[in-house]
């Protein structure tokens, strides 16, 4: 009845498998890389189509 049971951060964490913590840092390395990647194709080309939309001929107004 007296003793209190504390536990520790680091009891805590070293009870934790060390593979669980590896699966997420893999998911996010993985998801860190699709968004880089998606960026990386993207937004050039959506910068050529904007350059492309204002520098029309159609589009101005002097015909």
């Amino acid at each position: 009845i007296d003793k209190i049971l504390t536990v520790s951060p680091v009891e805590t964490v070293s009870t934790i498998p060390a593979h669980v913590l590896d699966i997420w840092a893999i998911v996010l390395v993985i998801l860190a890389t699709i968004v880089v990647m998606t960026s990386v194709l993207f937004c050039p080309a959506v910068t050529v189509i904007i350059y492309r939309i204002r520098t029309n001929p159609a589009r101005s107004e002097t015909v």
